[in-house]
Formats: structure tokens, sequence, C-alpha cells
């Protein structure tokens, strides 16, 4: 299938010198908005060049705009008489080529093939982390356990706990707002504050013996063995004080965010109560989400 191109320009002659190229197929858009709206399709697009040129735009803002929604490999093309004043920002912004204005036929071939396989490169790549991860035991973002190791490991921590007679508490807690957050200053300050969160139980929680998870994209499950809820609860107040302390540099803004968390365990003196996965998930579930509507920053304990 012939690779996918996004053109955005409403250059005529920069069009024109595109539809001469064989063995690769253009899309034309000529506003920034049906740039963005196009790109924000999941879709085959491999590469976009865009015409620095064109009306109304700001290149930059656009470049990371599209960053944002799309892996597309970007190409900028601006007059000749601009490339030199261009080159600082096109390397801020890890574009792959800039190309000046009016442009030789065989140069704008030859980048837009390397571009692609420079598209399919870096797609080979991401898709070998995304299996490592997998197959790993360790979150590669924020260094906790992955869901398959608690999975594997909660179910022998409680049975331990159930036949010794021995307190087992969990600690379910979500980063509050965060597609928010990432929505407003970007994934790498939302990725930012996931790490920090994790840095934060790292340090609070006790080493070798509580262990914490990544349950899902902004949650994380803390298991802390030999600790009744109430102990529990505390430990959990320590950490939702210490993420709200956390403050992460954006450009000339500084970011914070808050958590709302879930605590809740299985207690010897109720062998009956709380003495299963899934009614301790369920439990601490809810327990969450009372949190989250309470307006979230806060612990609730369910014993």
């Amino acid at each position: 299938m012939p690779c996918q191109i996004l053109i955005v320009s409403d250059n005529q002659d920069l069009i024109a010198r595109c539809q001469g190229i064989e063995n690769l197929e253009f899309t034309y858009v000529g506003a920034v908005k049906d740039a963005l709206a196009t790109l924000a399709v999941p879709g085959p697009y491999s590469v976009v060049l865009v015409d620095a040129g064109l009306p109304g735009i700001d290149v930059s803002r656009f470049f990371k705009q599209v960053a944002e929604t799309s892996s597309a490999v970007p190409i900028l093309t601006v007059d000749e008489q601009s490339v030199s004043d261009t080159l600082d920002m096109v390397n801020q912004l890890s574009i792959f080529r800039l190309l000046p204005q009016p442009c030789d036929p065989e140069l704008l071939e030859t980048v837009f093939f390397d571009a692609t396989r420079q598209f399919k490169l870096i797609n080979r790549e991401r898709k070998l982390r995304k299996k490592i991860q997998q197959l790993s035991s360790i979150d590669a973002l924020t260094g906790c356990c992955t869901r398959t190791v608690f999975q594997e490991r909660f179910p022998v921590e409680l049975r331990r706990s159930i036949r010794y007679n021995h307190y087992l508490s969990i600690v379910f807690c979500d980063i509050d707002q965060l597609g928010a957050i990432n929505k407003t200053h970007g994934h790498r300050i939302g990725d930012r504050i996931l790490t920090g969160v994790a840095q934060s139980a790292l340090e609070i929680f006790r080493k070798d013996v509580d262990w914490i998870t990544r349950w899902g994209e902004d949650e994380f499950l803390i298991v802390l063995p030999e600790t009744p809820v109430r102990g529990a609860g505390i430990v959990a107040e320590r950490l939702r004080q210490a993420v709200d302390k956390l403050a992460i540099e954006s450009k000339s803004t500084s970011v914070q965010a808050t958590i709302s968390v879930g605590v809740t365990g299985y207690a010897p003196e109720a062998p009956d109560w709380n003495n299963t996965l899934d009614t301790l998930l369920l439990v601490a579930g809810n327990c969450l989400k009372q949190a989250q509507s309470s307006g979230g920053n806060r612990v609730l304990v369910c014993p």
C-alpha cells in the first residue's frame, strides 16, 4: 500500500510538484484547522509537509499540536530567504527536514521517501517497545510493577494473610484530572506527574515490603502486607500530602496535581469480610469513586 502524505499548503506550484511523484499518495488541505482535523482522526498518514507561507499559520504551535495527535514525520518548507532564520526552530521542534521553496522535484521526492522510511523505523521501534513492556514486570514510565505482576502476586499475598491471620491493606489512588492536564499542557507534563506520584509513593511506602502497581493510565494500586486499614489510611494521607506539594515546571507555568485515594483491607478479626481479590478491588474502587465525587484530593478509608 502506498504511503500516505498530507500536504498543508495552498501553493499551487508545490502541489503540482507533489502530484508528479509516483508511488506515493497525497492529500491536500489549504487551512491549518483542516489539517489538524484530518490528523486527529486515526489514519494512515506517515508524513506531513507544512508550508510556512500558509496565511495565518503559527508553525511552532502547529507542529506541537501535530505531535500530540499524530506520529506522522514532519517536514517544513519555507522560502529560500527564510531558511537560515528558521533553522533554530526546526531543531527545537525536531522537524525531520527543512526544504527551500521552490524545491527541486528530485530533492522533494528523495525527502519524501526518506521520511516514509523514517516513519516505518519509528513505528517498528514503538511496536518493539510495546512488546517488551508487555513482557516486562516493570512499568517503563513509572518503575512500578505492571498489572500482570499484581494479578499473579496478590492472590498469593492474600492467601498468606488469611492463613496466618495477618492484616493486609490496599491503597487505590487516581490522579485527579490528569486528562485535562494532558490536554492543556501536553502528555510530557502528564508523564512527569505520573513519575512524580510514583516516586513519592516509592519513597513513602516500605521498601521490599510494600509494593506498587501501575493499575491504569492514571491509577496506582499499593499493597501493604502486615498493615491494618487504619495504618494504611495514615500512610495514604502522607502520600496525598506529598503529591499536593509536587510542582512540575512547564515553561513559565508551574503545574500541580492532586490524587484521590480509596483504602481498604483484610482484617483477621473479620475473616469473612474482604477475603477475595474481587471484593477488595470493589470496595477500594468504590472508596476511590466517593473520594473523587466529593471533590478529589482526599483519602477515604473503607474498613
